[in-house]
């Protein structure tokens, strides 16, 4: 009974032992180490990042203010044709007007151009032609533009039973929209500048006085027209 007592109490101051070498044995714990915080990604937007400055926008040259230069030309079949020309505004009104080459100083601006032929010897008919659309003059520019008239070059034949009548007269004017300045016609040797399109008139011939109409010319055409009487 007595050496199981002492038995029991060594084993308990052993394992008391046990557990106080377990805590440490009666020294400091020493503390578990914090966790340190993770590194900033760099984006490349800090401060010692090289970073190009954007470009400052060129300014805008300064627009030209005040009145614009025209120069108008008349031509037939693409070569010169003289006459004279006419600027109209947007109102209708004539702005400028002058001799065919001639250099107008006119306000910036939209305008309309007509020319008109003068001499019978460059287009028979002396015609007068808008031109297609309109002209727009900027500020402080020279503006070059051509009113180009088209041309056929004819040679009438006035002809009785098959052979040619020797005198005659044909007044004849173009049909259509606007049609043109009525031509007088005598008999000649040599190919004449009229406007192109379809004609009609009155043909006088030994006391006769007889309607034509139908006469073609083609634009561009050099050709022979014979008209027939009875």
């Amino acid at each position: 009974m007595g050496t199981k007592g002492t038995s029991m109490r060594g084993a308990i101051i052993i394992l008391g032992a046990i557990v106080a070498v377990g805590c440490g044995g009666g020294g400091a714990a020493s503390p578990e180490p914090e966790d340190e915080p993770a590194p900033i990604a760099d984006t490349g937007g800090g401060e010692d990042a090289d970073v190009e400055p954007e470009p400052e926008p060129e300014p805008e040259p300064p627009r030209a203010t005040g009145p614009g230069q025209l120069t108008v030309t008349n031509s037939v079949g693409n070569q010169p044709g003289g006459g004279t020309v006419q600027v109209i505004g947007p109102g209708g009104a004539v702005v400028a007007e002058g001799r065919s080459g001639q250099t107008f100083t006119v306000d910036a601006g939209t305008y309309r151009l007509r020319g008109a032929i003068t001499e019978a010897s460059v287009l028979v008919d002396t015609p007068t032609l808008e031109l297609d659309g309109e002209v727009t003059v900027p500020a402080g520019q020279t503006v070059t533009s051509t009113i180009n008239f088209p041309v056929a070059h004819i040679l009438l034949r006035v002809r009785r039973a098959g052979r040619d009548v020797a005198a005659w007269t044909l007044e004849i004017a173009r049909e259509g929209r606007g049609g043109s300045n009525r031509v007088r016609l005598t008999p000649s040797t040599e190919h004449v500048p009229i406007t192109p399109g379809r004609y009609s008139g009155t043909l006088r011939q030994g006391g006769q006085q007889i309607e034509v109409s139908g006469l073609i010319f083609q634009g561009g055409a050099r050709m022979t027209v014979p008209v027939d009487v009875n």
